[in-house]
């Protein structure tokens, strides 16, 4: 095998390799503020939804919470679309899910996430974070790891942060266990 061939087939792996190395290490990284934030408070925070409805940490208190962070131009949160509208129609009265959409920390055009909000077909709240929101649980320069869904429960504590695509059961464990 010539240099140049092998030169031609070492270097893609090599790129590879240092991708995969990168993507593992961020995602190391952002694990590591996830779990940072729980058997914290829910930080104090005022985000208005979509029609105009003010939602505050002191509002979710005495009740379990879900706060579902997703965004545009996400595979894992396509995926997850359809057990989140599934555990949606499935919650209990004493359960406020919340969905944070983080567009805005991305500068990702308003009509680009109206058009995510509406493909979603969520119909809990949803939430547009802005950077001290985010720097509270996972940093908002790291809004582009999604979907991330922290449980909190009655007393406001965050008990779990999940990254990842999720399922309606396993949210329905981590909030079982939040009781």
């Amino acid at each position: 095998m010539s240099r140049r061939t092998l030169f031609a087939l070492l270097v893609p792996l090599a790129l590879l390799l240092s991708y995969v190395a990168v993507r593992g290490g961020i995602r190391a990284h952002v694990d590591t503020l996830i779990a940072a934030s729980v058997g914290k408070p829910l930080p104090a925070f005022a985000l208005v939804d979509e029609q105009g409805e003010e939602w505050t940490a002191e509002r979710l208190r005495g009740q379990r919470a879900v706060l579902h962070f997703f965004r545009s131009r996400c595979g894992s949160c396509d995926v997850e679309a359809p057990e989140i509208r599934a555990l949606e129609a499935a919650l209990p009265a004493d359960v406020a899910l919340l969905h944070v959409v983080t567009d805005r920390l991305l500068n990702f055009p308003p009509v680009e996430t109206a058009a995510t909000i509406a493909g979603k077909g969520f119909a809990k709240p949803v939430l547009h974070a802005d950077a001290a929101f985010a720097d509270a649980f996972h940093k908002s320069q790291w809004s582009q790891v999604t979907p991330i869904t922290y449980v909190v429960d009655a007393q406001g504590v965050v008990r779990f942060g999940l990254r990842g695509g999720q399922s309606k059961a396993a949210i329905e464990q981590a909030l079982a266990a939040a009781q």
